[in-house]
């Protein structure tokens, strides 16, 4: 079977309840593994749609989580590895204080890769409470504009029966934009706050 097959029959499935609890206990875990977050939640919505999308917004706390919690029992030997240790070491948390700035912890969410967000929260004092609200906060804006891109590429998939992008569909080229936009300030932000660091 080829990709263009694999993706049609994908895109056209219809697969029943069982197959999305199945995605969702595999995204839980995805999420709380150091796997890149974006292709778990292009996968999702690519083959359950808006229902993929929901999927996402559950199993993303729920997968960090588990990453929090297995983090904080083994908080003493992850900050010997040595990326972790560099944090510590230069004190960057507490230079700038992120984990008592709910707007620098949402941003730290939007704009760090997802797992090593979770791990450096993870190694700081945060409630539970506060850890999940800027998780869902966070991650909120980038899985949406994922499923309006993703969304817009299935349907043109499912209503041509063919690999075709429907470029004039406005959902797909402004979530484009406004993704691009966020990949370019959230780099300006990791940027400036790693450079304050070496000062």
């Amino acid at each position: 079977m080829s990709i263009e097959e694999i993706l049609l029959y994908l895109a056209n499935n219809n697969f029943t309840y069982e197959y999305v609890l199945i995605f969702f206990v595999l995204s839980i875990i995805g999420f709380s593994l150091p796997i890149p977050y974006t292709l778990i939640i292009i996968t999702n919505i690519y083959v359950f749609g808006w229902v993929g999308f929901f999927l996402v917004i559950l199993s993303v706390p729920l997968g960090s989580l588990i990453t929090f919690f297995f983090i904080k029992k083994f908080t003493n030997f992850i900050r010997k590895i040595k990326l972790f240790h560099k944090i510590f070491k230069n004190k960057l948390i507490n230079k700038i204080k992120f984990y008592n700035n709910v707007y620098i912890l949402i941003l730290t969410r939007a704009t760090v890769p997802f797992f090593l967000a979770s791990v450096i929260f993870s190694l700081t004092n945060i409630s539970i409470k506060k850890y999940l609200y800027t998780t869902i906060i966070g991650t909120f804006s980038y899985i949406f504009l994922c499923s309006l891109i993703i969304n817009s590429v299935r349907d043109s998939i499912i209503n041509y029966n063919d690999i075709i992008i429907s470029w004039n569909d406005p959902r797909l080229f402004l979530s484009l934009i406004i993704m691009l936009l966020l990949v370019f300030f959230g780099k300006k932000i990791n940027t400036k706050l790693f450079n304050n660091n070496k000062k």
